[in-house]
């Protein structure tokens, strides 16, 4: 091998060891708990249940806007559970400009290939001071693998507000927690959800169900109403016996024909 060609490698070979470490931890960081893509059983995700005063129902909930995930208010600092075991993929502190304007932290986390988890710390922080607080209560790095059962964070009491905006994800796409969570959980749910529980049901899918079937009901139109005009084209260009019309359909209206 020539002197040149033996250079060369001893630049790029180094450089592409170093690329695929680099590449490799960061695709490492973001690999789920767990590598399955099943349904993820959830154990309950506050600590001491006796200080939750309020639950905010997933969907369609009488505060108005669609509501994704389920809300838990506290009226003390209290430890977040791993309801799973998960992986820490980000945590974000940032301002929910909403009155009353507020700080809040993030943390995303991957359970499987299919499913993701993210809770809200809304400790009802006024200003950056408290949200600092907040973020240093929550103790993980992104890329840490936290057990079932281990303490997440530490939700801190700041305000009347206080609560963990708890959220599923399945692709992408967010689903309501509770019907993930173990018999258990449910049971704990349920007796809470029963004395201050709002938003009519855990679940109220409603409205994407009604959406959904819309939805659904708009591209069946769409496909017959396409079916029925090619069709009536067929049936215009015979009938008439204008090979070369022009022949304009509408099964709103009806079919006219117009010769060249």
């Amino acid at each position: 091998m020539k002197r040149r060609g033996k250079i060369l490698l001893g630049i790029f070979i180094p450089i592409i060891v170093l690329g695929a470490g680099v590449g490799g931890f960061a695709l490492y960081k973001e690999w789920p708990a767990d590598w399955s893509r099943e349904a993820p059983i959830l154990d309950f995700p506050v600590e001491n249940s006796a200080v939750i005063h309020v639950i905010g129902g997933y969907g369609d909930v009488p505060w108005g806007d669609w509501h994704n995930g389920i809300d838990f208010g506290c009226n003390v600092s209290v430890n977040i559970i791993a309801p799973c075991d998960v992986r820490v993929v980000g945590i974000k502190t940032w301002l929910y400009a909403h009155e009353p304007d507020r700080w809040q932290t993030s943390v995303q986390y991957t359970i499987n290939w299919a499913y993701n988890l993210e809770i809200a710390y809304e400790s009802w922080a006024l200003n950056e001071t408290y949200a600092d607080i907040q973020r240093e209560a929550i103790p993980h790095k992104v890329g840490q693998i936290i057990p079932q059962g281990e303490v997440l964070g530490q939700l801190l009491y700041h305000g009347e507000g206080t609560h963990i905006h708890f959220m599923v994800k399945y692709k992408g796409n967010d689903v309501c927690p509770y019907n993930y969570f173990s018999n258990e959980a449910k049971i704990l749910f349920d007796s809470i959800w029963a004395v201050c529980g709002v938003g009519g049901i855990p679940c109220n899918e409603t409205t994407t169900s009604l959406f959904h079937f819309l939805f659904l009901f708009l591209c069946l139109f769409v496909i017959i109403a396409i079916i029925i005009n090619t069709e009536l084209v067929i049936l215009a260009v015979i009938g008439n016996g204008m090979p070369n019309g022009n022949v304009y359909v509408d099964v709103f209206v009806g079919i006219s024909v117009v010769g060249i």
